[in-house]
């Protein structure tokens, strides 16, 4: 089944470190199932950031056995994410700030404590549904594959013991 998404909210936000520069843009999303799910569409700055559509459901997973008032840091947010971009837990804590999901820790500029109504916060942005628009998430794009030749095959195998048969199965068609 092709998940249809509907953008509930879109926003921006500042970064957390003390020398960043702009900010962060992106997305609350829902599903027809009335799921969740962040999605970063912009970093005005340098810096890599994965596109893809984060379930509210991993970050609340995530963050479940913490205790109030316990210091965190974003690399707790690491676990949310199938990228492995080093500014995506940290893009995500800012968002998570800015939805007032997170609060920074006074004397830690990135340790964060987790507020309370988280529920409630939920049961905001479903309400945004009704006037909601369709949103398609931008996917990353997929490089051109290499084309296989007999040189590149040999060039990869060569140090292994392929019989014939072997070697014509990995030729192009």
């Amino acid at each position: 089944m092709t998940r249809t998404y509907l953008s509930l909210k879109t926003a921006k936000t500042t970064k957390i470190g003390e020398r960043t520069k702009g900010y962060i843009h992106y997305r609350v999303l829902s599903d027809q199932d009335q799921n969740l799910y962040f999605n970063i569409t912009g970093n005005d700055d340098l810096g890599y950031y994965s596109k893809e559509v984060i379930p509210f459901e991993m970050i609340e997973h995530v963050v479940k056995d913490i205790e109030p008032n316990t210091p965190v840091s974003s690399v707790l947010f690491k676990k949310a994410f199938v990228g492995r971009s080093n500014n995506n837990a940290a893009f995500l804590s800012a968002i998570l700030r800015n939805e007032k999901l997170l609060s920074p820790m006074t004397d830690a500029v990135r340790k964060h404590t987790v507020e309370a109504g988280w529920d409630g916060w939920k049961s905001d942005m479903l309400k945004l549904a009704a006037k909601a628009k369709p949103f398609e998430p931008e996917v990353a794009k997929v490089k051109k594959l290499p084309t296989v030749t007999k040189d590149t095959v040999e060039t990869v195998i060569e140090d292994s013991e392929l019989t014939d048969e072997d070697y014509e199965l990995l030729q192009p068609k």
